[in-house]
């Protein structure tokens, strides 16, 4: 399970193009979700930020902001 709060969000920084994958320690690329229109098309949002390592995804960050580092332990 993951939480994240509001007063974390707002502290958090922006979340870049790449970054450093704390799995591989490879560069990836940050991509985005997309929103659904209720007419079914789609159109790019970046509510839901993630990258791929391997052949899985991972959620790098939320609503432009960097969430690496919360919940690790």
């Amino acid at each position: 399970m993951f939480a994240i709060g509001n007063e974390e969000l707002d502290k958090a920084s922006p979340i870049g193009d790449s970054i450093a994958c704390p799995k591989c320690g490879v560069e990836h690329e940050i991509k985005y979700g997309e929103k659904v229109l209720p007419d079914g098309t789609k159109i790019p949002s970046k509510m839901l930020a993630y990258y791929k390592c391997g052949g899985a995804c991972y959620l790098a960050g939320v609503n432009g902001k960097s969430i690496m580092g919360k919940g690790e332990k």
